[in-house]
């Protein structure tokens, strides 16, 4: 048997497989002759055995060879759990198979006193107390309490082992005995076919799931399979009376081995709605909804911070796709709760609280637990960074020799690093130069002491990798292809769009872009609509018929088919008209996939109001968008359109198409002029 000191070092090990004496000794706070002495030890019991030996290589290396199972060295008795481990062991069984919990079998398998368990079991209690749950004790221990909390604590806990359950080689004792447990926690159900078919059903929807997201929709369907295995009542509403995979449900309930009733197909079908992979803009997603409260969000957080937020179009596209998901689990009161607060830098903890506290404020997000909050701040977060990655800094280059060299240093600083030289002087001339407040760095080809504190770079004429290092290290940040090519493109906004696409084609071939597929893009209003897909009426007798005047000016144009108007139809009857800004306008949208060849939208003008329930407007844009990207860019500049202009007032008062057509491009140029300055 090996002592407790060994196990512990075996352990690590069996996690780490290759280390080092200096490692585990600082890991294990043990002095290193002593893991030297114990390693040795290990490796004695490892030839007893008749098992494959550590290697040990030089500088003090060790590394553990696949073919070596440990397991098979430390019998079930010899080994210890940590009391983080054992905490986490018995919250398990509480949670999941609290009539099995025996507070003296516990006592031999984990190999600690009766007190020691029953400490950990008070502990556990305490933490369930914050949910509204209590452990009693009548002849056997009881969980009472189960609500919808309840359900949340059970799938954040599975959440933890998502990981461990997929992992093919388990060496950690610790690992195998937990993934056992949560395997015996499920039989008769094969946990293993469970996970099969959320992998199948994934691959064959083509959802794409972040690590995070993809772990929240695991965990929520193993959840959900233990309610059933038990025939528990689900504390949660219904969710979706028929999702996406309801006809792969069948499939499911061959692995758990019985019918699902009306509403658990539902709350089944509704967990892919409150994931965050790429939301289709289809009829259940409120585009409108999710447009205004990104929009809202960005432009309090600039207010708040002083920062172009929106001047950083990854960042609205980021929004776009999350906050949609978010709305969805904020409605299905099933949000993120895990702890997520340390992922925020404390450098920039005050984006966060700044983030809770606009929040804590909204009419509609008032109500995010404090980690979803967490995941909105990493946006802006990630925002804050590219900005300080992409800012250009001011240079002053210093080299004597000669013009023709300076250019050359120059030149090269231009076309690869983000910055602008401010001055080019030579060695002699630094005593007398009075700019320094107007110099981020100074890039020199001498070696030279400067009369103020300044980053500074000594570089060759012709730069080597060196330089470069020495050039990042200072701050500068290089160019990018993309970057290029769409400042480029940015800069021929005088052109027509015609002109403009020849121009960039010439440069893209030429710059040796031939073979860089650049995303289709409309900026504008005026890039998806002209003047013949604008219609005026006098009066339209319901919603329906709005819809109906809208898809068939786009069907016309041969943009659509004529299902997309049932998608549009459809969307509405599900989600209702709280889309509809009353007295303002309407903007309907259906489903990419229901038939849009290309992308497109139109504008009827009612000079008499619209019903759309309790709501009215008069103006109806209907968006076609052949995927989910390419109308991002015209869909913003028509809510800054709306919130800065006059634009809907303007619209309600034009009489024909050309008139309407004019205004649009007038309030288009009015926002971009204003976003410039």
């Amino acid at each position: 048997m090996m002592k407790g000191r060994m196990l512990k070092i075996a352990r690590y090990l069996e996690q780490e497989k290759i280390s080092s004496y200096k490692e585990i000794s600082e890991a294990l706070n043990l002095k290193e002759r002593i893991v030297r002495y114990d390693v040795e030890c290990i490796n004695n019991e490892l030839s007893l055995k008749k098992l494959p030996l550590i290697e040990k290589h030089s500088k003090g290396i060790l590394f553990v060879p696949d073919e070596l199972d440990f397991s098979e060295m430390i019998a079930d008795d010899d080994f210890v759990f940590s009391p983080e481990e054992r905490l986490a062991f018995i919250r398990m069984q509480i949670l999941f198979d609290t009539g099995s919990l025996n507070i003296r079998a516990l006592s031999e398998s984990l190999q600690v006193s009766r007190r020691s368990i029953q400490n950990d079991i008070e502990t556990v209690q305490n933490e369930l107390k914050n949910y509204q749950l209590t452990l009693e004790y009548n002849k056997r221990f009881q969980l009472k309490g189960e609500s919808e909390l309840t359900y949340q604590i059970r799938s954040r806990e599975l959440k933890r082992y998502i990981w461990l359950l997929y992992k093919k080689k388990i060496y950690s004792t610790y690992e195998r005995r937990t993934a056992k447990l949560i395997r015996e926690i499920f039989l008769p159900i094969h946990i293993d076919d469970v996970l099969e078919w959320v992998n199948d059903i994934i691959e064959k929807m083509e959802w794409v799931f972040s690590d995070e997201s993809y772990q929240w929709y695991v965990s929520n369907v193993l959840t959900f399979t233990w309610y059933m295995k038990n025939n528990m009542e689900l504390p949660l509403d219904y969710w979706d009376e028929e999702g996406e995979i309801d006809n792969r449900i069948e499939q499911y309930e061959t692995c758990i081995g019985r019918v699902l009733k009306k509403k658990e197909r539902g709350i089944l079908s509704g967990f892919s709605k409150y994931t965050s992979r790429y939301v289709h803009l289809d009829s259940n997603m409120d585009l409108i909804s999710i447009e205004n409260i990104t929009m809202n969000l960005i432009k309090k957080m600039e207010e708040l911070l002083h920062v172009d937020f929106f001047g950083d179009g990854i960042l609205m596209k980021g929004l776009l796709n999350h906050i949609g998901p978010m709305i969805e689990r904020v409605k299905g009161n099933m949000q993120l709760n895990e702890e997520a607060e340390s992922l925020i830098p404390s450098e920039y903890f005050y984006v966060f609280q700044d983030l809770k506290e606009l929040v804590q404020k909204d009419e509609v997000l008032y109500c995010l637990t404090k980690n979803e909050i967490v995941y909105l701040a990493m946006y802006f977060l990630g925002s804050l960074r590219r900005m300080q990655r992409s800012k250009y800094m001011n240079v002053l280059l210093i080299c004597g020799f000669g013009y023709g060299t300076t250019v050359l240093v120059k030149d090269a600083l231009l076309n690869e690093y983000q910055v602008h030289v401010k001055k080019c002087i030579s060695a002699y001339q630094v005593k007398g130069y009075q700019e320094w407040d107007e110099i981020d760095a100074v890039v020199s080809t001498v070696k030279i002491e400067l009369p103020v504190h300044k980053k500074m770079a000594q570089v060759n004429v012709i730069f080597e990798k060196e330089d470069h290092e020495k050039l990042e290290k200072i701050g500068l940040h290089r160019k990018t292809v993309l970057t290029n090519y769409f400042a480029i493109e940015k800069r021929l906004d005088f052109l027509d769009k015609n002109d403009r696409e020849k121009v960039m084609g010439i440069i893209k071939s030429e710059l040796g872009y031939r073979d860089v597929r650049m995303p289709k893009k409309y900026y504008t209003i005026s890039d998806l609509m002209g003047k013949d897909e604008i219609k005026f009426a006098e009066c339209v007798d319901d919603w329906k018929t709005a819809v109906k005047y809208c898809t068939e000016i786009l069907e016309e144009k041969g943009k659509i088919t004529k299902s997309y108007y049932e998608s549009i139809i459809q969307g509405m009857k599900i989600q209702g008209f709280y889309a509809v800004i009353d007295g303002e306008f309407v903007l309907l949208h259906g489903n990419e996939a229901a038939g849009v060849k290309e992308s497109g939208m139109s504008l009827l003008i009612s000079k008499e109001p619209v019903c759309f329930g309790e709501k009215k407007v008069n103006i109806i844009f209907c968006l076609a968008s052949r995927d989910k990207k390419e109308h991002v860019p015209a869909v913003i500049r028509l809510m800054r359109m709306i919130r800065m202009t006059n634009f809907i007032d303007l619209l309600k008062e034009s009489s024909n198409s050309l008139e309407a057509a004019k205004i649009i491009q007038k309030c288009e140029q009015e926002v971009e002029i204003c976003y410039q300055s």
